[in-house]
């Protein structure tokens, strides 16, 4: 059978090398002129600045990304991130067990019982965003302050714009799987494996091919580029929902093509930072509860010394909008770093600012809005950080959407006569 993957993100690549691996005659179209859209590197000044993404893996080397790549035989090593995750608060560093020391006693009596319930499993939420949620069991303005830098860090969004389940379900996962990690090579070092799996398996990657179009029937599709038409029973987009929903608009049910145009994405801003020597010291998320907009930091090369220049380090900060003015809202992330670091002026040097908005955002839909792969249309199917299952976040979801999307095509073969 031949599969169209339209788009090379991580998302793509990983549906295009399982199809690949299971025998589909796979073509994969990019209308960038590299693979890997939000999750690659692009040199500067001799740093590996990352496109979209962090070069971070929430859950590591235990996690479903790391998994599916074990899986197609993309061979990357995953560093374990240490320590996990500290938060600064009043200038010094706590950790993950010491952060209760900051409480007061009532509050940490009522956070400890919480968490352990929280990892357990045991706290249910209803239609209450997690800002509500917490309010209702804790009224503490530190832990708000912590869960705007959780979110804020691993979202793009603060504790009021996420419903209370979803991040429940985050914290189950986060305590089943623990560690974060950094793959080698950066975010370019997962993508370039599997371009290799791809074309080791047949498969075929066009740069700088753009997609116009999706005609035809379920199971039976041309799809429309530059150079002509081609001929696939499975499409797989990874263009984001409102591009999918124009492409296919013709083959998809009307108010399925309104609902994906209705999903808001997500934005954020990050800012790349080099250093002459270290400032944080390890590999592990700084969660940043006392500024503005910056939620956390990194400094993966610790982890990583390749993704800077030698004896340089390279910073990474991600600041969650207030507002809809990112040149704003960049500019309060920068006064944050001032603050967040000693002397940032004598030991940094800011690289660059990304924003993320629009069709190139943080996330093509915010957690909690949960967009299944399977369409309307047999064998169109969706996939990217649009289209998470609820619990997972970032590249482990996109991950997990990819999985599943598999599945039901197997399912849906199996079912049909195609």
């Amino acid at each position: 059978m031949r599969a169209v993957v339209v788009g090379a993100g991580l998302g793509g690549l990983l549906a295009a090398c399982a199809l690949a691996e299971r025998g589909f005659r796979v073509r994969v179209h990019e209308s960038l002129p590299y693979p890997g859209g939000r999750f690659t590197n692009l040199e500067f000044r001799g740093f590996q600045l990352s496109t979209g993404a962090l070069h971070m893996i929430p859950h590591g080397r235990r996690g479903p990304l790391a998994e599916m790549l074990a899986e197609l035989g993309a061979g990357v090593e995953i560093f374990r991130s240490e320590p996990q995750a500290v938060f600064r608060i009043g200038g010094r560093d706590y950790g993950v067990d010491e952060v209760y020391s900051a409480f007061s006693t009532g509050e940490k009596l009522r956070a400890m019982k919480l968490l352990a319930m929280m990892k357990l499993g045991r706290a249910r939420a209803g239609e209450e965003s997690y800002a509500e949620w917490l309010e209702r069991h804790l009224r503490s303005e530190l832990v708000m302050r912590l869960a705007d830098a959780f979110t804020g860090w691993c979202l793009s969004l603060r504790a009021h714009q996420v419903p209370a389940a979803e991040v429940l379900a985050q914290v189950e996962n986060l305590a089943r799987l623990g560690e974060t990690g950094v793959p080698d090579g950066g975010c370019r070092g997962v993508v370039d494996a599997l371009v290799e799996v791809l074309e080791s398996n047949g498969g075929e990657l066009r740069v700088r091919s753009r997609v116009l179009g999706v005609s035809g029937t379920s199971w039976s599709f041309r799809v429309h580029t530059g150079e002509g038409a081609e001929e696939a029973e499975v499409v797989v987009c990874n263009a984001g929902l409102h591009r999918s929903a124009e492409l296919a608009e013709g083959v998809l049910p009307p108010e399925y093509v309104r609902m994906l145009r209705g999903v808001e994405s997500v934005p954020g801003v990050k800012i790349s930072v080099a250093c002459d020597e270290p400032v944080l010291g390890h590999s592990g998320v700084v969660f940043t509860p006392d500024a503005e907009r910056v939620c956390g930091m990194n400094e993966v090369t610790n982890a990583v010394p390749e993704l800077a220049p030698p004896g340089k380090h390279l910073l990474m900060a991600h600041a969650a909008p207030a507002g809809g003015d990112l040149r704003r809202e960049a500019e309060i992330a920068l006064r944050d770093l001032h603050r967040l670091i000693p002397d940032f002026r004598k030991r940094c040097r800011v690289l660059a600012v990304q924003t993320y908005r629009g069709e190139w955002p943080v996330n093509h839909a915010p957690s909690g809005t949960h967009i299944p792969p399977e369409t309307p249309a047999g064998g169109l199917y969706l996939v990217g950080d649009g289209v998470k299952p609820r619990g997972w976040m970032e590249t482990d979801g996109i991950a997990m959407g990819v999985r599943e999307m598999l599945e039901h095509l197997s399912r849906a073969l199996e079912e049909s006569s195609v």
